[in-house]
């Protein structure tokens, strides 16, 4: 199957470009005072996303984010996943989604379908899995992914979109981003970023983005990969993230009951660190073997869906 890339188009100037190889959103060009701006860091060639190690732009799981020691259990049997960043399990492992060529594309005018099949038992997740991605682009200048996951057996399911934002523009200095996260609650932490189990408040430590502050790249304070607590509700903002120079905001809405702030920490090579910034709706990290996280697998009788909503605000 050939890696090729499609383009979404709206009424006022902003285009979106989707590939097929892990349904990946690699540029979002919007206008900024007629100037055309990409919010989105990427590769410029479409071959350097086969080597891609950071999920740049990409649809990632089968479920997003960690599961601790790389196991869980669906009904009192063990399942063993790929212990790809050890010895725990990241983003769906080395075959994830975000290393697919998603087939049965459908395009309709501002709107694509991308469709991606995974066999049981590939990097240990039961069951074989269909997994369908639709992005929206509005001429409001929101982009929404659905997300829909049906499978033959139990399985563990909870994907997500992994862009990389830049709103002063790919290329030009990042530092200076203003966030703003409407929680109150975030999942602590162990030395290896799996949840302790404990839910805490954000009241009084530097994890408090209630209020809109700007982001001190070198400051420890801001170094993010955090999971934040919400309502699971699309008609709710769960964070806005502001360009440097206040021309340009994205917010962030879902029906996930978490957002995971990234600050592009680990960014090296073709990338300079925390040049772009993660705003990952998702289940909070190791569900599957919390019991108090909000997470059910994902049954035969049922369809998964999520929706994800990034809006620019002008």
């Amino acid at each position: 199957m050939k890696i090729t890339s499609f383009v979404l188009k709206n009424e006022i100037g902003d285009w979106v470009e989707i590939l097929n190889f892990g349904a990946r959103i690699m540029k979002w060009s919007t206008l900024i005072d007629q100037e055309s701006r990409n919010i989105i860091l990427g590769y410029e060639h479409l071959d350097d996303y086969l080597e891609d190690p950071f999920y740049m732009g990409a649809i990632v799981g089968p479920y997003a984010n960690r599961i601790g020691n790389a196991e869980t259990s669906i009904l009192d049997t063990r399942i063993d996943l790929d212990p790809n960043q050890a010895p725990h399990h990241l983003h769906g492992g080395r075959q994830s989604l975000s290393n697919q060529i998603w087939t049965g594309v459908e395009k309709s005018g501002n709107s694509i379908t991308l469709k991606c099949k995974l066999e049981d038992g590939l990097a240990g997740y039961p069951g074989n899995r269909v997994f369908s991605v639709n992005y929206h682009l509005s001429d409001d200048s929101c982009l929404t992914i659905k997300i829909q996951a049906q499978t033959d057996k139990t399985s563990i399911i909870g994907p997500t979109s992994h862009p990389y934002f830049n709103l002063a523009g790919f290329g030009n200095q990042h530092k200076g981003h203003k966030l703003q996260v409407f929680s109150e609650q975030y999942t602590k932490l162990d030395s290896m970023a799996i949840p302790t189990g404990e839910i805490a408040s954000v009241l009084e430590t530097e994890l408090d983005y209630r209020q809109k502050r700007q982001l001190e790249a070198p400051e420890d304070k801001d170094r993010l990969d955090h999971n934040f607590i919400h309502s699971s509700s699309l008609s709710e903002q769960q964070a806005i993230l502001t360009s440097p120079d206040d021309t340009l905001s994205l917010a962030v809405s879902s029906n996930y009951p978490g957002l995971q702030v990234y600050t592009g920490n680990y960014l090296s090579d073709s990338f300079e660190p925390q040049s772009g910034i993660c705003l990952e709706p998702q289940f909070y990290p190791d569900s599957p073997n919390r019991t108090a996280f909000p997470y059910q697998h994902t049954n035969p009788d049922t369809v998964f869906e999520k929706v994800i909503k990034y809006q620019l605000l002008k």
